[in-house]
C-alpha cells in the first residue's frame, strides 16, 4: 500500500505495552550461501542482534544454520548474520507486529539490517519496518540500489518521507584484468563472472563492496565501487 503522509510517524510503531513481558523466542534460519554451493564447503558466521540498547553477538559454526534467539517484546529487533565475520549479511528487521516464531534471513533485508545496527537505537527500536519494506519494494527488488545516505539521514533526523526512498542507477564498471575461471558472487541475485580471456565482463553495479569466489584458484576478488562510480579491485586468499 502506498504511503501518503510524509511524516516519520507513519514509519514508527505506536503500539507498545508498558507491562513487563517475557522475552520473545525466535528461531532464525540462515539460508545457503552462494559460495557454499560453489565450493562445497559451509561458512561460519557472526550473528548480531539488538536487545534493548545492546547489540549482542555470537559465533555461528559452519555446521549450524538454525539458531534460537530471545528478543524483548514491544520493540523492533534488527538481526544480521555476517558470513566469515564481515561479508555482506543476511538479515531481518522484526517489529512487534511480526508474530512469526520462525524467520529465514535474507540478503535484501540484510542490506538495511547491517546499516541499522550502526545507528541510534532510539531510532530503530520503534521502526515500522513493514511499512518501510513495502515502500521500498514498490521501487526496487534490490535494496542495494537505495540511496542509503539520504535514507539514513532522514531517518535519524526524524523527517522520513516518500522522498527519502530514492533509487540510484548502477554505475558502469569497465572490464579489468582477471584470471580465467568462474567467479561466484556472494549475492544470490547476481550472476557470476565467467572469464575466458583474462579480462572481466563489463558490469553494472551500485555503490558498495562486491566479492567473488573462485574455489579452483582459492582466491576471492574484492571489487569496490565508490559513490562517484570509480571502481577498485584486488585479489586475496580465500577463507572458505
Amino acid at each position: 500500500m502506498k504511503i501518503k503522509m510524509p511524516l516519520l510517524l507513519l514509519f514508527t510503531l505506536m503500539l507498545f505495552s508498558c507491562s513487563v513481558s517475557p522475552d520473545r523466542a525466535l528461531e532464525v534460519t540462515i539460508p545457503t550461501h552462494p559460495w557454499e554451493r560453489a565450493s562445497g564447503k559451509c561458512l561460519w558466521y557472526t550473528l548480531k542482534w539488538t536487545y534493548g540498547d545492546e547489540i549482542r553477538s555470537t559465533y555461528i559454526s559452519s555446521d549450524q544454520r538454525n539458531i534460537r534467539l530471545y528478543i524483548p517484546p514491544g520493540e523492533t529487533a534488527v538481526i544480521a548474520a555476517y558470513p566469515l565475520g564481515d561479508m555482506s549479511p543476511f538479515g531481518t528487521i522484526l517489529t512487534p507486529l511480526d508474530t512469526a516464531s520462525h524467520i529465514t534471513l535474507s540478503q535484501n533485508d540484510g542490506v538495511l539490517a547491517g546499516e541499522l545496527l550502526d545507528i541510534d537505537r532510539v531510532v530503530t527500536s520503534r521502526l515500522n519496518y513493514g511499512l518501510i519494506s513495502s515502500e521500498l519494494h514498490e521501487k526496487t527488488d534490490d535494496f542495494r540500489k537505495i540511496d542509503k545516505v539520504l535514507f539514513l539521514r532522514d531517518l535519524q533526523n526524524g523527517v522520513l518521507s516518500e522522498a527519502s526512498f530514492k533509487i540510484i542507477s548502477p554505475f558502469a564498471v569497465d572490464s579489468f584484468a582477471l584470471p580465467n575461471g568462474i567467479w561466484t558472487s556472494e549475492f544470490l541475485q547476481d550472476p557470476g563472472l565467467v572469464v575466458t580471456e583474462g579480462i572481466s565482463p563489463d558490469l553494472q553495479l551500485p555503490e558498495g563492496v562486491y566479492r567473488y569466489l573462485n574455489p579452483d584458484m582459492d582466491r576471492v576478488l574484492v571489487l569496490i565501487v565508490d559513490s562517484s562510480g570509480a571502481a577498485y579491485s584486488y585479489l586475496k586468499q580465500s577463507l572458505v
